[in-house]
């Protein structure tokens, strides 16, 4: 017996070295139902989504208003570039722009302007995902027509409009009324949700990035980055960079803490606890960027990507804006009612 059981075990040990143990097959199976079912049961983050889309229509529109005087100067075929360096520039890089299709002036001053109409539309939410998918045609043509306009945030907000025609961005931040009451099936859910990934993952590798370069870098890591980056002349905030550049101990202490809230934001994020942590020092991060540097759109979009990871906090700061819009609205028209009925018994 004893020699029967000896000659089975090296059997019974190879079979389970093969196989898998059952509580984690089991607990890997749970997972993954888990993940399926987030990933079908309902559209994720649809109100941050939307506030996302929304500040793109923003920055947009900002950029067609921010240069309409010198459109022509800029983005023109007799400008800056011209019809043949826009040509040789998007072929360059193999990509295209609308502007680069003909020389005539007023086919500049068309796709120009349906660029500036359609960024507006986007901004209040108005058209879909159609005019979502103009709007980044025709942004991307405005960007390769003179690309010495884009900075980072300029591509980011390029790059996730195509993430976002697969979300339901319009639900939330919209002037058409009923698209918060449609129901979603479990395809547009997936869509949703899939585009959602994309999205967080898209901004997590950009943290980790920037952080993990900014950890190889010598002024990073004697901290002085900060001092030479406010004396840029570009950046220099007159009365504000000053003070703060004198002050030896904040440059060092603002340089660390950029790098290490870069590095570990997708350790955070990854935990529910950690993310109002992680958003909420990169938001006071790029506070600091939009004041003290005037990357305003840059940081902006950014702002807009870290509200993706807190979205239920995005609908609390909803409802309460809307609380206080309707309740302005209301004392508005009580106000105008009351002097109408003034000035009738007058």
């Amino acid at each position: 017996m004893v020699e029967a059981q000896r000659r089975c075990s090296p059997r019974r040990a190879s079979h389970h070295g093969l196989g898998m143990d059952p509580l984690v097959t089991r607990a890997l199976g749970s997972r993954i139902r888990a993940v399926a079912d987030w990933m079908v049961d309902a559209p994720r983050a649809t109100t941050a989504l939307s506030l996302l889309r929304a500040v793109i229509g923003v920055v947009s529109a900002a950029l067609y208003i921010r240069q309409y005087a010198g459109r022509s100067t800029f983005f023109g075929p007799d400008g800056v570039y011209g019809l043949e360096g826009i040509r040789d520039y998007t072929a360059g890089i193999g990509t295209w722009s609308l502007y680069a299709a003909s020389d005539s002036a007023v086919f500049f001053e068309v796709v120009f302007h349906i660029g500036l109409a359609v960024a507006l539309l986007v901004t209040l939410g108005v058209g879909g995902r159609p005019v979502l998918a103009a709007h980044y045609v025709l942004l991307w043509s405005l960007y390769m027509a003179n690309p010495a306009f884009m900075d980072g945030g300029d591509a980011l907000a390029a790059s996730a409009v195509l993430f976002l025609l697969l979300t339901r961005c319009y639900s939330a931040f919209t002037i058409v009324k009923g698209r918060r009451n449609r129901e979603a099936g479990p395809f547009a859910s997936v869509l949703n949700n899939t585009g959602l990934l994309l999205l967080v993952t898209q901004v997590t590798v950009v943290y980790l990035m920037a952080g993990l370069y900014k950890v190889q870098g010598e002024l990073w890591q004697d901290g002085t980055a900060l001092y030479y980056i406010l004396n840029v002349p570009e950046f220099f905030l007159p009365g504000i960079t000053p003070l703060l550049v004198q002050s030896d101990w904040l440059m060092v202490i603002g340089a660390y803490v950029t790098v290490l809230t870069s590095v570990f934001f997708p350790v955070l994020v990854f935990f529910r606890a950690g993310r109002p942590v992680a958003v909420t020092a990169m938001l006071i991060f790029h506070l600091a960027i939009a004041v003290l540097m005037g990357l305003t759109s840059f940081a902006l979009v950014m702002a807009a990507f870290d509200l993706l990871f807190v979205n239920a906090h995005v609908v609390g700061l909803q409802r309460r804006a809307r609380s206080l819009w309707d309740g302005a609205a209301a004392r508005i028209s009580a106000r105008l009612q009351r002097e109408g009925h003034s000035a009738e018994s007058a």
